[in-house]
């Protein structure tokens, strides 16, 4: 039987509760010089310029206030008002900084006091308890450690009383980090070496692999329950861990092999699949969507990626390599195909271009709003699927998008509010999964609404089916095939004519096939679609309420099949071919090299031209039958991948409902292995698989088939 057992491999990544050392606080203790230069060194990287501290230093007034800073403002996320402290430490680690032109200098420092003691008087509070709880107090404490004794007494003292003593330690998760990360600090400051002890102890207990909030056993990033959180809170995750990393290198308190061990998989198995072209994909970077956002989530994970370097000089080749492979002009890396079964989420990377499917599940929570951010993204979970060449298509597109067509979404055209909560996005099916090097699928519930839908990811093209589509609501259901940037010509094939449409121009109908910005989408069987090359507006505050509402127009194309009102066993069929021409759209729309083989609300299945790969989405259970007299037969409904392009055959296996211990599957022909029998009157092979449970359910396993 082939076995699986559970957590081999991660075992070695989890934190020993030891830290090797019998007495750590006088340990600390001694280290306490040590520590503090680390403290210093870390926070004077990469200081602002001399222009912009001057500038700060010019304005700032008589009362310690800059005029252009809203201290009125109770906004609960990006509140303005923090932007006084993070102007003070900015000061503060320019003179700290050796070698910068204000080093050292002692109207710097006069303005460093003031900025400080103003804050500390007026003793703003944001009613997100985030800010005053965290935000504020790990900037403010920073300053005091690298200001040290050049801060009057009596002010370090009352900053320490009135704005450092409202974070305490405790939580989950990243804030679980931020607040000890504060602790650590104060107790810098106070050389209260217990309770550096207690936060570094508390930092590093996040430092694991879990099921709970932290990183998952798949390398993806939990928060606010079961939620992907890769590029806030997972990102903060990395910065905090390779930061402390820095502060105790050197000291009886460095962080050991195995620590290190989860924060380097983290960031090349996680993070990195994430990065194209420098920019961070959409789908990774939670609630917050931004102006700039994907750009700047990417800047700063290359970033970890640089420091890591020194944290883990073995393996800087690996980090090394990551981002370079996201620099201008280069061939991306890794490459590959990895579905996040934790998560409900698929990456698949080639050379020159990359795809993702978002979903959500019984599991997993597939968007949040907080703070009034992310206020259209109901659907961010429901099956989005971007495709990327150049990592710019979407860039920015966020306040004209249609929030009810978001690509590979099948979605209800009604009026209800876009905002997600918890309840709205959690998924309502445990169908919801993928095999890794090929199929992914969902079955899609929301309302009264109800599809089935896959994605099989074959040679250099993406199958995209989708069956069982129903609902009883009035309004018209529409699949989108993308909606992205308007980057030169849509071409589109009518009947075999073919023709560019006219800026602002769409076309409905029966579509063969379409071309924009070297990505081909062909319909695999007749379909009513729209494409379209038109501009569309909107205003960045409907989705981030601190955003401004002046009108923004974007040229965008647009290209959905229209399913009609109240459809019932509707269905679609199409392939998307990143990185081809116009010609070869053309050439695979009359000779497809993947054939559907079935296309039911029960199976969904595709077959490769030679009929040696073969990949399904069996959402009950049943048998598929291709080609020649083959066929697989599973017990239960599961996705499946088989390949004979090589010897031994590979049966790759995943339960997308993370509920079963095993599965039988049947296949035609005689076949070894372990855990396989053959039936001779039936010239079947029967392989009984084990699968993965607790944090491993759902993951791919693959077994080998000799003949």
């Amino acid at each position: 039987m082939q076995k699986c057992n559970t957590w081999v491999g991660l075992v070695v990544f989890i934190v020993l509760a030891a830290f090797g050392c019998t007495d750590s606080a006088a340990a600390l203790a001694d280290n306490l010089p040590k520590l503090r230069a680390n403290v210093i060194g870390w926070y004077t990287r990469g200081a602002a310029s001399e222009e912009a501290i001057r500038r700060y230093m010019r304005t700032l007034r008589e009362d310690g206030s800059w005029p252009d800073v809203d201290y009125a403002d109770a906004t609960r996320g990006g509140w303005r008002t923090y932007s006084h402290v993070s102007r003070t430490l900015a000061m503060a680690q320019a003179y700290k900084q050796p070698g910068h032109p204000l080093a050292g200098d002692a109207q710097l420092r006069a303005a460093i006091i003031k900025a400080l003691a103003h804050w500390t008087e007026k003793n703003y509070v944001n009613p997100n308890w985030w800010y005053p709880q965290i935000g504020v107090p790990m900037t403010v404490a920073p300053i005091l450690v690298l200001m040290g004794d050049e801060v009057p007494s009596e002010l370090s003292d009352a900053t320490l009383q009135r704005v450092l003593s409202r974070s305490k330690m405790g939580m989950t998760g990243q804030n679980k980090v931020w607040l000890a990360g504060i602790a650590f600090l104060k107790g810098l400051l106070r050389e209260d070496s217990g309770l550096m002890t207690q936060a570094r102890e508390t930092i590093f207990e996040e430092l694991r692999i879990t099921t709970a909030e932290g990183v998952q056993p798949d390398y993806s990033f939990h928060q606010h329950g079961p939620q992907l959180q890769w590029g806030n809170y997972g990102a903060s995750f990395a910065r905090d861990m390779i930061k402390w990393a820095g502060i105790f290198r050197g000291t009886d308190y460095a962080l050991d092999r195995q620590q290190i061990a989860i924060v380097g998989r983290y960031l090349s198995e996680g993070l990195a699949w994430v990065l194209w072209h420098g920019r961070m994909d959409i789908s990774a970077c939670g609630r917050q969507i931004f102006r700039g956002c994907q750009a700047s989530k990417g800047r700063g994970i290359l970033r970890q990626l640089e420091l890591m370097e020194g944290v883990d000089p073995g393996r800087a080749d690996v980090y090394r390599a990551i981002r370079a492979a996201n620099g201008p002009d280069a061939t991306n890396a890794p490459t590959g195909h990895k579905h996040f079964w934790r998560s409900d989420i698929t990456i698949h990377r080639r050379p020159t271009w990359y795809a993702s499917v978002k979903m959500s599940s019984t599991r997993v929570i597939g968007a949040e709003t907080c703070n009034s951010e992310n206020m259209m993204g109901l659907h961010l979970g429901d099956g989005v699927t971007y495709f990327c060449r150049t990592g710019a298509e979407y860039e920015d597109l966020f306040p004209v998008w249609d929030w009810r067509r978001l690509p590979g979404t099948t979605c209800l055209q009604n009026a209800q509010s876009l905002v997600p909560n918890s309840k709205r996005c959690r998924g309502r099916s445990d169908f919801v999964g993928g095999v890794s090097d090929g199929v992914t699928a969902m079955e899609y519930i929301r309302g009264s609404l109800h599809a089935r839908k896959a994605w099989f990811f074959v040679d250099d093209a993406v199958v995209c089916l989708g069956a069982g589509i129903k609902c009883d609501d009035p309004e018209a259901v529409l699949t989108s095939v993308n909606q992205c940037v308007l980057n030169g010509p849509v071409t589109i094939s009518t009947g075999r004519r073919t023709r560019e449409l006219s800026r602002g121009e769409r076309s409905a109908g029966r579509l063969d096939w379409v071309h924009h910005d070297g990505i081909g989408y062909v319909f695999l069987e007749p379909q009513t679609a729209t494409a379209g090359a038109a501009t569309q507006s909107g205003n960045w505050r409907a989705i981030h309420r601190r955003e401004l509402a002046a009108t923004v127009e974007r040229d965008v194309f647009n290209l959905w099949i229209d399913h009609g009102p109240q459809p019932q066993n509707a269905r679609y069929a199409y392939a998307v071919l990143p990185d081809v021409t116009v010609e070869k759209t053309q050439s695979f729309s009359d000779a497809p090299r993947t054939t559907v083989l079935v296309q039911t609300s029960s199976l969904q299945a595709v077959a490769s031209a030679d009929g040696r790969e073969v990949q399904a989405a069996f959402f009950e259970r049943g048998r598929l039958a291709w080609g020649d007299g083959r066929a697989i037969e599973v017990e239960a409904p599961c996705l499946v991948m088989f390949e004979e392009t090589a010897a031994p055959a590979r049966l790759h296996v995943a339960d997308p409902t993370h509920r079963r211990k095993a599965l039988r599957v049947r296949v035609t022909g005689r076949y070894t292995g372990s855990a396989v029998t053959y039936n001779s009157r039936k010239r079947e092979s029967e392989v009984t698989i084990d699968l993965p449970d607790a944090g491993l359910a759902g993951r791919t396993v693959t077994v080998e088939l000799h003949r």
